[in-house]
């Protein structure tokens, strides 16, 4: 039901990238969640740590302590899935966590039609092998999503210290100096100061949390002296090095499979027998999100790990998710089967705009902007297009809709995904951690170039870490704690 909710103010920040010269100069849509648990309470539950080799290679880009030797543990602590092998998943974790769709058909084609194309199944893509082809895994209890507020805030209902204030949108921090001593916020039209002894903690997202920060005079000089901030420390690298997943799919009209379209279409028919299974047994469509199983795969032979993620999902639509205003879902029974490069190399930027916090910043997405990313979204349309062609999935297509079988060439279908690529609402690095003179954060998550200030979210991520970046944002927060208590360093 994302369709339903995903352009509602009342739970969605909207934000809007800048025309994107490599996507048609499409402003794309950038949702974030607008409600306790920030997106995590909005986003499609998907649990995937990322490769352990990956976060090697962040420690190596001077990020000391976020191999995946410290990561690790950190996960495991996170997790309850009493399901998983005890030497690699978490049991009694603050979130947890559930594999989907074990028994639905066209999942289990795909998985099958993945095989066949050279893509073997993976039992646990969380656990000892993170490359191959997988039944999803959601942050879910019983069919129900637990989000990073339901697995944290609610067990601090009643307890001294901690003072929830809902309506209230962050200005800026304050400095006594370059001291972080609280911040200013706007509640129901009033200006109120909350102030700290500690440290402040910023966890606003990959587009707020750098917008915080320049509002509050952490930023490029001339940057903020346009705005009219002023300045508290000189910081160039604040709302740099933004990266996001370019979610590209290709659809199909579908047969013997009740999708998404169908039940929104036909709800009369549809509904009753979804709706009395979720209620009985907590599966079926109301317990999943459309996405359902996924390959984690090398674009070629010789890459040293998976870099392309090809997923499928139950729904298609003129758009992703038919999630522009006025496409709807597509008039038939449909699939898509999505993919994106996981590493991607193009990046982009966000920045206040305007001095005013209720101001949206200027995103700059810069998708496909890297000719890597254009050759890798090219080779995951054929890859996708060779698992829907396997005899085991293609008994439920009727015909590929979008681009269609014309569009062969590589220019046609990188003209595709130009036309109809989406965000995967996966945006990291704004406020990168590392050693070096740009860096904006610590390996510590300090705030460098003043004190007592710290940002805990996936803003901090020099490089993108997993095809999906729930899990590890919630690492992020988990690190946090641990160095401000003192139980751990990097």
């Amino acid at each position: 039901m994302a369709g339903r909710i995903i352009h509602d103010t009342r739970v969605m920040w909207r934000f809007f990238t800048e025309p994107e010269a490599e996507a048609g100069e499409r402003r794309l849509y950038w949702p974030r969640g607008r409600v306790l648990g920030g997106s995590s309470a909005v986003n499609g539950m998907l649990w995937v740590r990322g490769d352990p080799a990956r976060y090697d290679e962040i420690a190596s880009t001077g990020c000391p302590g976020w191999d995946w030797s410290a990561i690790e543990p950190v996960m495991r602590r996170i997790e309850d899935w009493p399901e998983g092998d005890p030497a690699w998943r978490g049991r009694g974790g603050p979130v947890s966590i559930q594999e989907i769709a074990r028994k639905d058909p066209m999942s289990l084609a795909f998985l099958q039609a993945c095989a066949a194309s050279g893509v073997p199944r993976t039992p646990d893509y969380n656990g000892p092998r993170f490359e191959g082809a997988a039944c999803l895994q959601m942050c879910t209890r019983r069919g129900e999503r637990v989000s990073a507020a339901d697995a944290y805030l609610k067990s601090l209902e009643g307890r001294a210290g901690v003072d929830l204030r809902l309506g209230a949108v962050v200005k800026r921090v304050l400095f006594e100096g370059r001291r972080a001593v609280g911040v200013e916020l706007v509640r129901d039209g009033v200006r109120e100061v909350s102030r700290c002894g500690g440290d402040v903690v910023l966890a606003a997202g990959s587009v707020q949390s750098p917008q915080i920060l320049e509002l509050s005079g952490i930023g490029d000089a001339v940057r903020l002296q346009a705005l009219g901030v002023p300045l508290v420390h000189t910081a160039p690298g604040v709302g740099e090095n933004l990266q996001d997943h370019f979610h590209v799919r290709i659809t199909y009209h579908a047969q013997g499979v009740v999708t998404v379209n169908d039940l929104m279409r036909r709800p009369w028919l549809y509904g009753p027998p979804a709706w009395l299974e979720y209620r009985l047994r907590r599966t079926g469509l109301f317990a999943n999100v459309a996405s359902t199983a996924h390959a984690l795969v090398r674009s070629t032979p010789d890459q040293p790990k998976p870099d392309l993620k090809i997923q499928i999902h139950k729904i298609s639509a003129p758009d992703r998710m038919g999630t522009t205003r006025g496409s709807g879902l597509d008039p038939f029974s449909g699939i898509s089967i999505g993919l994106f490069p996981i590493y991607p190399e193009s990046r982009g930027s966000v920045h206040a705009a305007t001095p005013r916090i209720e101001d949206p910043p200027r995103i700059r997405a810069n998708y496909l902007s890297a000719k890597a990313d254009r050759l890798r979204t090219v080779l995951g349309m054929r890859m996708a297009r060779t698992i829907a062609g396997q005899p085991a999935l293609r008994r439920f297509l009727v015909e590929e809709t979008r681009p269609g079988p014309a569009s062969d060439s590589d220019e046609a279908l990188l003209a595709h995904a130009r036309r109809i690529g989406q965000t995967s609402y996966h945006p990291v690095g704004t406020c990168r951690m590392g050693t070096d003179a740009a860096a904006v954060t610590d390996p510590l998550l300090r705030v460098r170039g003043v004190s007592n200030l710290r940002v805990a979210d996936a803003s901090v991520f020099p490089l993108m870490p997993s095809p999906n970046t729930n899990a590890p944002a919630i690492m992020v927060g988990e690190r946090a704690a641990d160095f401000i208590l003192g139980r751990r360093t990097a």
